[in-house]
C-alpha cells in the first residue's frame, strides 16, 4: 500500500471512531464532547473528499462523491427556507449550525463505505459495547450520583435515547450477537426499559409503541408471532401492575386529552399563526422567532411565566417557522424518505437478504421513534431529531454503494 493510500485509510479509521463518539456522547447529551467529535468528523471528510485516490472514477470513487453532494442537498434546502423567511443569510442561526453537524455526520457515513472491508468487523461490536457504555453510564449517575435523569437534565432526552437503545438491543439481540451477548443485551434492554419507564414520558411511550407496531406490520412468521407475544405481555404487565404509574398516566392521557398542556399550547400557537401576513402563511417567520412571538399569546406564560421554544406539534411548528411553502418541502422530504426505507426493505426481503432487511428495519424503527417522540415533545430541528435523520440517510447510501458494487 502506498503512502497516499495508507493515509486515506489512517483518516477513515479516524472518521469511523469520531462519527460513533459524536453519536454517544450526544446520546449522554454532553454537548461539548459530541460538538468537538463532530466537527473533528467535519473537517475529517474534506480531508479524505480531497485527498481520496482519484483513479476509479468511473467506480465508487465517483458514487460517493455524488452522494456525499446528495448530503448537501438538506443544508441548502434548510439555509434557503431560512433566508426565504428572513432575507437573512442565516450563518448565525443555532439550527443551521445543527443541520450542518448533521450533514457533517452523514457525509462521513457515506465515506466511510470505501473501507468498509476493514470497517465491517468492528461494526457490531462497537454497537453492542455502546449499549452496553450507555446502560451502564446511566445507572451510574441515576443510582450511584443521584442524578434524576441520568447525565441528562431533561427526562424527555433520556426517554428517548433509552428507547432508542432498548431498540438497537433488541435488534443486535435477535440478529447480530453471539449466546453471551444476546443475553447481556436483554439485561441491558430490561434496564434500559426501566429507565424509560421511570421517566414518565408519554410521548416517547406512545413513540415506542408506534415502532414495535412497525415491526409487527412488516415481520413474518415466527418472528412476527415472537414480537406480538412480547409486546402483549410487557404491555399486560404494565397495565395490570401499573408499573411506574404507566396504566394511570396514559388513562389520565386519554381522560384529559382535551384539556392536556400540550392541547393549550397548539391552541395558542394557532392563535399566534392566525395574525401572520399572507407572506408569512406562505415563507414563515424563521427558525428563531418562536419564542419571543410567542409569549403574547401563551396563557401558561402570561398566567406562569412560563415560555416555551416549541408549540410541542411539528406541524404547527414547520408551518410557523417556514410556511406551507417549507412545511410542503419538510413533510415531502420525511414521506421519500419513510417511502425510500419500505422500498428497501421489501426489496430485501423479496431477495431473501435477510441482514439488509433487519438493517432497514432497525432505521425504521429508530425514525419512527425519534421523529415521534420528538414532534410532540422537543423543537423538531434540536440535533436529537436532525442527526437520527442523517444517521438514517448515511447508512442508506451506505447500502446503496455496495449494492451497486
Amino acid at each position: 500500500m502506498n503512502a497516499p493510500h495508507q493515509l486515506t485509510s489512517r483518516l477513515h479509521i479516524a472518521l469511523y471512531s469520531a462519527v460513533v463518539l459524536s453519536f454517544f456522547f450526544q446520546a449522554l447529551t454532553w454537548g461539548g464532547a459530541y460538538r468537538f467529535c463532530a466537527y473533528l468528523v467535519l473537517l475529517l471528510g474534506i480531508g479524505i473528499y480531497f485527498l481520496a485516490p482519484q483513479e476509479n472514477q468511473q467506480g465508487h470513487s465517483q458514487y460517493e462523491r455524488r452522494a456525499v453532494l446528495k448530503c448537501l442537498l438538506p443544508l441548502v434546502g434548510f439555509t434557503v427556507l431560512e433566508w426565504i423567511a428572513t432575507l437573512h443569510f442565516p450563518w448565525d442561526v443555532k439550527a443551521v449550525r445543527h443541520v450542518l453537524l448533521a450533514t457533517g455526520l452523514m457525509a462521513g457515513i457515506v465515506l466511510l463505505a470505501r473501507e468498509h472491508v476493514r470497517i465491517k468487523p468492528y461494526v457490531i461490536p462497537t454497537l453492542i459495547f455502546a449499549v452496553y457504555a450507555y446502560t451502564l453510564f446511566q445507572v451510574v449517575w441515576i443510582y450511584g450520583l443521584g442524578q434524576m435523569y441520568g447525565t441528562t437534565k431533561n427526562p424527555h432526552y433520556l426517554a428517548i435515547y433509552s428507547a432508542l437503545f432498548l431498540v438497537m438491543a433488541t435488534f443486535l439481540a435477535a440478529n447480530w450477537s453471539s449466546s453471551l451477548h444476546r443475553y447481556g443485551l436483554i439485561v441491558a434492554a430490561a434496564i434500559l426499559g426501566f429507565l424509560l419507564l421511570n421517566t414518565s414520558s408519554r410521548p416517547t411511550w406512545i413513540a415506542l409503541m408506534m415502532g414495535t407496531l412497525m415491526g409487527i406490520v412488516c415481520l413474518r412468521n415466527r418472528a412476527k408471532v415472537t414480537l406480538i407475544a412480547l409486546a402483549g405481555v410487557i404491555f399486560a404487565v404494565l397495565f395490570f401492575t401499573d408499573a411506574g404509574s404507566f396504566k394511570t398516566r396514559m388513562d389520565d392521557l386519554i381522560t384529559h386529552a382535551n384539556t392536556e398542556e400540550r392541547v393549550t399550547i397548539w391552541e395558542d400557537t394557532w392563535a399566534m399563526q392566525q395574525h401572520s401576513s399572507r407572506q408569512q402563511w406562505l415563507f414563515g417567520h424563521g427558525v428563531e422567532g418562536f419564542e419571543n412571538d410567542f409569549q403574547p399569546y401563551s396563557r401558561y406564560y402570561s398566567g406562569q411565566g412560563i415560555t416555551y421554544n416549541s408549540p410541542h406539534n411539528a406541524i404547527l411548528e414547520v408551518l410557523y417557522l417556514f410556511g406551507l411553502a417549507g412545511l410542503a418541502v419538510i413533510l415531502g422530504f420525511i414521506l421519500w424518505l419513510y417511502y425510500t426505507l419500505f422500498c428497501r426493505y421489501f426489496r430485501s426481503r423479496h431477495q431473501a437478504a435477510h441482514t439488509k432487511q433487519m438493517i432497514t428495519l432497525m432505521l425504521l424503527a429508530i425514525l419512527t421513534v425519534t421523529m415521534l417522540a420528538v414532534s410532540i415533545t422537543l423543537p423538531f430541528f434540536i440535533s436529537i431529531n436532525i442527526n437520527v435523520i442523517a444517521l438514517v440517510m448515511g447508512v442508506m447510501f451506505y447500502l446503496d454503494r455496495h449494492e451497486k458494487a
